[in-house]
């Protein structure tokens, strides 16, 4: 199963990163603007996408790319 977290590289986001990690989850991908939060704080081998969750076309497009389930 592959996760995606909005707001990922935020404070919140990256520490439900680290949970979905300590659950056992190996795929996840974050998707995040970065206005607020920072690339270091997701986790190595965690597929990162920069861009806006408003931004219908790059969502569908991230769904699809990486097989969100």
């Amino acid at each position: 199963m592959t996760v995606l977290v909005t707001g990922g590289a935020g404070y919140i986001g990256s520490h439900m990163v680290l949970a979905l990690l300590d659950a056992g989850h190996e795929e996840i991908v974050v998707l995040d603007d970065l206005s607020t939060g920072f690339d270091w704080a997701v986790p190595e081998g965690v597929k990162l996408v920069v861009g806006d969750v408003a931004d219908q076309a790059l969502v569908t497009q991230t769904i699809l790319q990486h097989r969100i389930d």
